[in-house]
């Protein structure tokens, strides 16, 4: 059986093909597109990633902050971000991990540092597709590259960052109950969580008036749908030149 990280070594992934979508103004891809298929052909010779694991503070933040949101949505989804998927036609190529997938749709978790949400948040909050799609690339085409592998027509973006009794609330928990451990979380990985002043970590205050849950569902254009698979298709392409 292939596990997870052994579906994501030498292809194309949904986190990163945003790379393969930016277009110079002739609309043909631009040096990023190249970068990353030689990442991609690199680790496809190694057969291992390119990239050494390192687990920097808003990786794990953002880990821990998809659990606590998860348990905040209800039961409409499924929370998936450990089952790496393949591309039913394309999957010697093309893989990805959903955050969510319910019965009609995926769904991604964004849990920011405060600059970053807020600007996600504004995108989200403008209902308007080429608006996140401009401003927000990597959350949009992952998005829609794991409604594609899970083969789901709506999708749904969602910007979390917990008010400031939420996450009194969460590093309670996290120090007196094993809600890590019950996560499949490593407790020493949060160790910081435990230790830093709470005005160091990303909170909204109780009062900002500014919701601590941002999304926008939508249904993923065709056009999109296309575009996406051709530049992957393409991509994948350049190692039979």
């Amino acid at each position: 059986m292939i596990n997870n990280s052994e579906k994501r070594i030498g292809r194309f992934t949904s986190s990163q093909v945003y790379r393969l979508c930016k277009s110079l103004k002739s609309g043909a891809p631009t040096k990023a597109f190249e970068t990353y298929i030689e990442e991609v052909g690199i680790s496809r010779a190694l057969n291992r990633s390119t990239k050494t694991e390192v687990k920097t503070r808003p990786m794990l933040w953002g880990k821990v902050m998809e659990v606590v949101l998860f348990n905040l949505l209800g039961m409409e989804y499924t929370l998936e971000h450990k089952s790496t998927v393949t591309h039913s036609e394309y999957g010697d190529f093309w893989s990805g991990t959903p955050d969510l997938v319910a019965k009609n749709k995926v769904g991604e978790i964004k849990c920011f540092e405060p600059m970053h949400f807020g600007r996600l948040s504004f995108a989200l909050k403008s209902e308007d597709i080429e608006t996140i799609k401009e401003i927000e690339p990597e959350a949009y085409w992952q998005t829609v590259s794991n409604a594609i592998l899970c083969n789901k027509k709506r999708a749904e973006i969602i910007a979390y960052m917990p008010y400031r009794s939420e996450l009194e609330e969460i590093l309670t928990l996290i120090e007196e109950s094993n809600f890590l451990e019950r996560n499949e979380l490593e407790p020493t990985d949060f160790y910081f969580m435990r230790m830093e002043n709470i005005e160091s970590l990303p909170y909204l205050p109780d009062d900002s008036g500014f919701s601590n849950i941002n999304t926008f569902e939508f249904e993923v254009p065709e056009k999109d749908i296309e575009f996406l698979t051709n530049r992957i298709i393409t991509a994948e392409s350049h190692f039979k030149l």
